[in-house]
Formats: C-alpha cells, structure tokens, sequence
C-alpha cells in the first residue's frame, strides 16, 4: 500500500513534464530567462518607485501571495491588495530591495526562480519615522502568457523569525 502510495506521487508529479514534453515545450531558453529576470527588475524598481500600479502588473491576474510566519495564503489581487496597500495604513516608502537569482529553470509556459532578498522600509507612525530591514529567501512560480510575457503566479517569501 505504501508503495503504491509513492508510485502513484511520483506520476502525478510527472505528467506535467510529460505533458509539456509531449508537446514539443523543452526547457525554458536563455531567451525567457531574461525575460524573468527583467520581471523581477521591474518588481524591484515598482516597488522602490512607490508604484503600487506597477507592482501589480508583474502578476498574473489570480496570483497568489504564500506570506513569511506561515500567514495565510492571499489569492487574487483584492487580497494582495489587502495585504500589501491596505487603506488608512501608515505611510511606508520602500528605499532598498536587493534581489539574487540563485536558480531559474522550469519547463513550457512554467518557471520557477528562487533566490534571496534584503529589504528596507522607512514606516512613518505617530509623526515618527521608523527603518525597518530584512533579509530572507523567496521563492515564484511565473507563468507565459500568450503573447509570451512572462508574469508571477506564485510569490513565497521568508525571513527569520523574530527573536525572543
């Protein structure tokens, strides 16, 4: 039963490669990971501009946000509004976000591309200025579209616990 069990895991994790193979898509060419790579600019730049607009448009139209500290997944960009331009926040300025690719691969219209990030925001609460900064990993899941733009479904991110 157990071996059936894992057999069974090991197909159904394949046959989206099959698929895609079975229809002449290979891996994705050094064409597309530029493309992905100037997504990911445009994440970096939107973001740093203060551009809630443009960062949206780097997404597909459902995406999908899986926050750090196991915060629930936000789907759709109502909830990613929610989450990242929520109304009456206070006023954050993003002023660096470092970005690494460390892997980028996938196979047809599916990439994938983790890396590391570092982040730092000036949050303004009560009259006073606070800088806040990180650094942790993250993981997306991009998708072609038809017209060949490459889009993020997927957006992962953590980043150490913080500490007792």
């Amino acid at each position: 039963m157990h071996i059936t069990r894992i057999l069974g895991l090991h197909i159904f994790l394949l046959c989206p490669l099959l698929y895609a193979a079975g229809r002449g898509e290979g891996n994705i060419n050094a064409d597309d990971i530029q493309k992905i790579k100037q997504v990911h600019e445009k994440y970096r730049q939107a973001w740093l501009a203060g551009d809630a607009n443009a960062v949206r448009a780097v997404f597909v139209d459902e995406p999908v946000l899986l926050p750090h500290h196991g915060d629930p997944p936000r789907v759709g960009h109502e909830q990613l509004n929610s989450f990242w331009f929520p109304p009456g926040a206070p006023p954050t300025k993003v002023v660096s976000l470092d970005l690494t690719h460390e892997e980028i691969g996938g196979s047809g219209n599916t990439a994938y591309v983790w890396g590391t990030n570092a982040v730092s925001w000036i949050l303004v609460q009560d009259g006073r200025s606070t800088t806040v900064s990180n650094k942790g990993t993250y993981l997306n899941v991009m998708r072609r579209l038809p017209n060949g733009e490459w889009k993020i479904s997927h957006h992962m991110w953590d980043d150490p616990a913080p500490q007792r």
